[in-house]
């Protein structure tokens, strides 16, 4: 009889950690940011952000949500996901160096302000100075 409940105790553990291993999907997801020059501070608009949302389509597969989207004048923007457990954004502007970041959707990981940078442009002369030989 002690087998039977020494056997019990293994199965509850191994329960318990699969349990603990499953993704934990959120639900209405709904997230907003705000894309700034590193430098500056100032807001970027009309950057584009393109965003997918990872869940749990069965016990066996994943899906992916797409949204794509431009930050408003003031360079915010929000994405809104019916569920998920993770999720990527992948940010670029003209003169910008692009941003992907990726996160879980609960509070602690979630970044509101996106900063990116300048690309730097190097700028060289290939002008060259014309002399006549007589």
């Amino acid at each position: 009889m002690k087998f039977m409940g020494d056997y019990k105790v293994v199965l509850i553990f191994i329960a318990f950690f699969i349990c603990l291993s499953c993704a934990r999907e959120a639900y209405n997801i709904s997230y907003t940011g705000v894309v700034v020059d590193e430098e500056t501070n100032c807001p970027l608009s009309l950057s584009a952000v393109q965003s997918f949302c990872l869940y749990q389509q069965n016990i066996d597969e994943s899906a992916i949500q797409k949204l794509i989207t431009n930050t408003d004048s003031l360079g915010r923007f929000k994405l809104m996901f019916d569920k998920g457990y993770k999720i990527g954004i992948a940010i670029s502007a003209e003169d910008y160096v692009d941003k992907f970041l990726q996160f879980k959707p609960i509070t602690a990981h979630i970044p509101d302000t996106i900063y990116l940078k300048r690309k730097v442009v190097l700028q060289t002369s290939a002008a060259t100075k014309r002399i006549d030989i007589p």
